[in-house]
C-alpha cells in the first residue's frame, strides 16, 4: 500500500513539474501538404479533416491554436488518428482553457477514452500547442507541448488514417490554426523514452 501511495505521488510530482519526452530527432518520413490551414468552426460544431495518410504503428505530431479568440475557454482542437472515416476514428484535443482529453468517435458518437481533465502544460489561450501521440498495436501514449499526458490501450482500430479536429464547443464557433502535421513511421524513440508504465 504504501508502495502504491509512494508511486502516485511521484507521478503526480512529475506530471507538474514536468516529465518531458523528446521528440523524434530524426527527419519526419511524412509532412502534411498545404499548411498552415485555418478552420472556421461554427457554434457547437464539429469539424474533421482527413490529410489522406495512412498509418499503423507511428508517431504523430500537430502544432495548432485559436489565434482569433485567444481568452474563450469554449473550443477544443486536437489530432486524428487511425481514422477510418471522418465519423469513425480516434482524437486527441484540448482546449485554450487547459483541458484535454482522448476519445473515440463511432459512427459520430464519441465514447471518452481519457475524460476532460486539467494539464498544467497546455498553453492557455491563442498559444501554440504541440500535440503528439505514438502508438504500436493497440497502445498509444499521448504528449502536449513534449511533456507525457497519458497512456490509452484500445484495439477498435488498429490502421486509419490521420487528420485535424476543431470543435466550437457551449455555443460559440471558434478559429483554428494548424501551423503543421507530420509523421513518424517509427515509435522506437517515443517507447525509449516514455516513462509512463513505471
Amino acid at each position: 500500500m504504501a508502495l502504491a501511495l509512494a508511486s502516485a505521488l511521484a507521478l503526480i510530482i512529475a506530471l507538474t513539474l514536468g516529465w518531458n519526452s523528446p521528440r523524434p530527432t530524426t527527419p519526419p518520413d511524412w509532412q502534411a501538404p498545404n499548411l498552415p490551414l485555418v478552420l472556421e468552426i461554427l457554434p457547437d460544431e464539429s469539424v474533421v479533416t482527413l490529410l489522406n495518410h495512412l498509418s499503423s504503428d507511428f508517431t504523430l505530431e500537430v502544432n495548432a491554436s485559436t489565434p482569433s479568440d485567444p481568452v474563450s475557454d469554449f473550443d477544443g482542437y486536437g489530432l486524428v488518428y487511425r481514422a477510418q472515416d471522418s465519423a469513425n476514428c480516434y482524437i486527441f484535443a484540448i482546449g485554450s482553457d487547459g483541458y484535454y482529453a482522448v476519445l473515440r468517435v463511432a459512427e459520430g458518437a464519441e465514447t471518452l477514452l481519457v475524460d476532460w481533465q486539467q494539464f498544467p502544460h497546455v498553453r492557455r489561450g491563442g498559444q501554440t500547442n504541440r500535440l503528439r501521440v505514438a502508438c504500436t498495436g493497440s497502445t498509444c501514449r499521448f504528449y502536449i507541448n513534449d511533456e507525457y499526458a497519458a497512456t490509452v490501450e484500445d484495439d477498435t482500430w488498429l490502421v486509419g488514417d490521420v487528420g485535424l479536429w476543431g470543435s466550437g464547443l457551449g455555443g460559440k464557433g471558434v478559429t483554428v490554426q494548424f501551423v503543421d502535421a507530420r509523421a513518424w513511421e517509427t515509435v522506437e524513440e517515443e517507447i525509449t523514452h516514455s516513462r509512463s508504465d513505471k
